[in-house]
């Protein structure tokens, strides 16, 4: 079975991004990245995310699935997206979170 890393970035949307440049200065998000080992996870995510024209801001932690430490360990919403990653071999977003340019505390 495929192993599965999980990795909760910031990242900021570029122009040509489904999520509107001019609308969202960042977005915080975790992924789930199907591969062997983390430099080929690594090496997907990063394609990916040039290929949805997302520029990554910070990275809060890159892990591989059985090694996360969840503040939710019984998420239906990870073992949904983790599976989806594994069946499809393709980086899975979860749900976006976004800021604006106005807000004080963005990144």
């Amino acid at each position: 079975m495929t192993p599965v890393f999980i990795a909760l970035v910031d990242l900021k949307p570029l122009q040509g991004c489904d999520i509107d440049p001019e609308e969202y200065n960042g977005v915080a998000v975790r992924c789930y990245i199907p591969a062997e080992n983390e430099k080929n996870a690594r090496s997907l995510f990063i394609k990916v995310l040039e290929e949805c024209k997302f520029e990554l801001i910070e990275e809060e932690f890159f892990v591989q699935e059985d090694l996360v430490e969840w503040e939710n360990p019984d998420s239906e919403e990870a073992t949904t997206h983790i599976q989806e990653a594994r069946d499809t071999m393709d980086v899975v977003f979860s749900e976006f979170s976004g800021w604006d340019h106005d807000d004080p505390d963005a990144r």
